[in-house]
Formats: C-alpha cells, structure tokens, sequence
C-alpha cells in the first residue's frame, strides 16, 4: 500500500512539474506575429477592431520598450462597447517576457475595474482572457470566451 501511495505521489509531482513548465512557457513552441491573423479570423473577436501602431503597444503596456523586439497588436475601436484586444510581443529575453506578462495581467485586471463601471457586458470577455508566455514571446486576447482558449490552444498543434 505504501508503494502504491509512493507511486502515485511520484507521478502527480512529476505531472505539477510539467505543467509549471508549459505555464512558464518552456516547451511551448513561441508566438509567431503571423498567429494574430489567425486568431481574428477565428471569429472570438468583436470585428471592428484595428491595429495599434507598434510604437504605443510598449507604453499601453507599460513596458520598457527596449525590451520589445516586435509586436502586433489589435484593440477595439469603440471601447465604450467592447474591450477585445489581441496582442502577441516578441522580447529580447524570456525575464522580459515574465514582466510582460505581468503587465499583461495587470492591464486586463485594471481593464476589469474600470469596465465594471462602463461596460459592464465586456467583463466576462475580460474574465475569460488568455495570457500567455512561450520562450520570449507573450500573447494576450480578449474575446469571446466560448471561443478563445480553442482558438489560441489551436495555434500549434
């Protein structure tokens, strides 16, 4: 029995291993800028939004902009009704990536507060958003969150 129990124990921490890895974006084949143009013909984002200029994605962000390599990025154009983006960065390194991951989170949870009030019906999109790091590049979406996660999960398979 205690085999048993010694067994299992080993086999769920190596399955929490591999699953800390994939979060933190080892293993995972990076972003590829090209990946935003699938994402929006997939259909989970509102369709009128446009593109941002690469120049203000590092200041939207918050981010040191010597650290973006390249970027695409894509925001709703009537804010006041929905708050999809889609945003995939390329960093110079993967601590890079890390901060900008956290900027990405700390945007979508600001977005949430400030929605509450507004727009109130974007903030399950806001709630259902995917962020993600693979090596040193990060994506970020908002959409529909019915949608979304089997569209961003088809990206690379």
């Amino acid at each position: 029995m205690r085999l048993i129990r010694m067994g299992i124990l080993a086999v769920s921490a190596a399955a929490l291993l591999t699953l800390g890895a994939c979060g933190a974006g080892g293993g995972q084949q990076p972003y590829d800028l090209q990946d935003a143009e699938t994402l929006l013909a997939s259909g989970a984002f509102d369709p009128s939004m446009g593109p941002v200029e690469p120049q203000a994605v590092a200041a939207l962000y918050g981010l040191d902009p010597a650290t973006v390599e390249d970027c695409v990025s894509y925001m709703a154009t009537n804010t006041s009704v929905s708050a999809d983006e889609l945003t995939i960065l390329v960093l110079t390194d993967e601590q890079a990536a890390q901060a900008a991951l956290e900027a990405c989170q700390a945007r979508v949870d600001s977005q949430i507060t400030v929605c509450k009030s507004y727009c109130p019906a974007a903030v399950p999109r806001l709630e259902g958003a995917v962020i993600r790091q693979a090596g040193r590049t990060v994506l970020l979406a908002v959409g529909d969150p019915a949608l979304l996660p089997v569209a961003v999960d088809g990206l690379h398979t």
